[in-house]
């Protein structure tokens, strides 16, 4: 026996109609209010204006020290390095070393006459007394001593040694080539790297100095800094007159991050004092349809090395030419770009008809 069903009534078929109208309308109401809402959500990438102050020179001249002149030093830095000697050296203060070239004269017998050079051991060998200790003595000092040997070998003849050997000079030194040891050093790096001598700062810190065993720690260091200790090295160990001077060639080390809707997100060395707003041109361009200039995120440390963050209003300097916002990025600073209210609103009405959808589908599954 089937029931008959009673007929909807009109009144009821209306409304119906109404509510099936009204549907879209109350949808797009929703959506609005949800994007409102989301404008209103806070986040960390939209804080509270940071200071209107626009910068001051004092600004420049920290930035400025901090990438230039306390530049400290960090790994794939690279570095020129030039080896020197001094011009002038206080009277009797220079002292013979390895490979320096001498010819000792003799005042009476020019036949004894000969160029002799300093053999890595520091000695030499003169004829008819053999080898004798040059290396550290001043010229006269080891003039003094071949002469003490030839009349000890009793070289000199009888009528030559009528003088008195404790004050006359028999024998001189002449120091025909000099610093030999850095010449031949500069040869060789050239040789091997070019026409630039370089060092670059390991992965582990270091700097690889020639002829010196150890390796030098150079990060964290300030180049002078490097540079005194080179210095002092050399003079301990293997060249006495030689004056090391170092040079900041790339500055690889020192980088500003760019995140967010930009062209090329990523890491990009700075080697002066560049703006939030060169830095992200550096990384291509902010992205023009997605991206929001009035938010930009600077995220830095302080003097206590803290990270701090205050939002920047670039769209102004494009405006209105408003430089407030013209900041000046500091080595490890990170910039981000975020996406404007619109992107958001959309991403956020994707992932939730997304949501709706898979969960209809859910219940439609369950339904059947």
């Amino acid at each position: 026996m089937t029931v008959k069903q009673p007929p909807i009534p009109l009144q009821r078929i209306v409304n119906r109609l109404r509510v099936a109208a009204l549907r879209p309308a109350v949808l797009g109401l929703i959506a609005l209010f949800v994007a409102g809402c989301v404008g209103l959500m806070p986040s960390p990438f939209r804080p509270s204006p940071g200071p209107k102050k626009a910068p001051q020179p004092q600004d420049l001249a920290e930035a400025f020290d901090i990438v230039c002149r306390n530049y400290t030093l960090g790994p794939d830095d690279e570095l020129t390095i030039n080896f020197q000697t001094p011009w002038n050296l206080p009277k009797g203060s220079f002292r013979l070393d390895t490979l320096d070239k001498l010819e000792i004269k003799f005042a009476f017998d020019p036949s004894l006459n000969e160029k002799v050079i300093v053999r890595p051991d520091g000695m030499v060998t003169v004829q008819a007394i053999g080898d004798i200790q040059a290396s550290s003595l001043t010229p006269e000092e080891l003039a003094w001593r071949i002469q003490q040997r030839m009349v000890e070998a009793d070289v000199f003849a009888i009528d030559e040694t009528q003088y008195d050997v404790r004050r006359a000079k028999l024998v001189t030194v002449h120091v025909v080539d000099f610093f030999e040891k850095i010449n031949q050093l500069l040869n060789s790096m050239r040789g091997a790297q070019g026409d630039r001598n370089a060092l670059v700062v390991g992965p582990d810190g270091t700097l690889d100095f020639p002829l010196l065993r150890g390796r030098v720690l150079a990060v964290g260091r300030t180049i002078s800094e490097v540079e005194a200790i080179a210095n002092r090295l050399y003079k301990q160990n293997v060249m006495r007159h030689i004056v090391v001077s170092l040079g900041l060639h790339v500055a690889q080390s020192r980088k500003v991050y760019v995140l967010g809707q930009v062209g090329s997100p990523g890491a990009y060395p700075i080697r002066q004092p560049v703006t939030a707003l060169h830095a992200i041109a550096m990384a291509g361009g902010h992205l023009s349809r997605t991206a929001d200039l009035t938010s930009v995120m600077l995220i830095s440390k302080n003097i206590q090395g803290k990270p701090i963050g205050r939002r920047l209003d670039l769209k102004k300097i494009f405006d209105v030419g408003d430089v407030s916002s013209a900041i000046l990025v500091k080595p490890y600073d990170v910039l981000f770009v975020p996406k404007t209210y619109i992107e958001d609103v959309n991403v956020f009405m994707d992932e939730y008809f997304s949501v709706v959808t898979r969960l209809h589908t859910f219940l439609k599954a369950l339904g059947n």
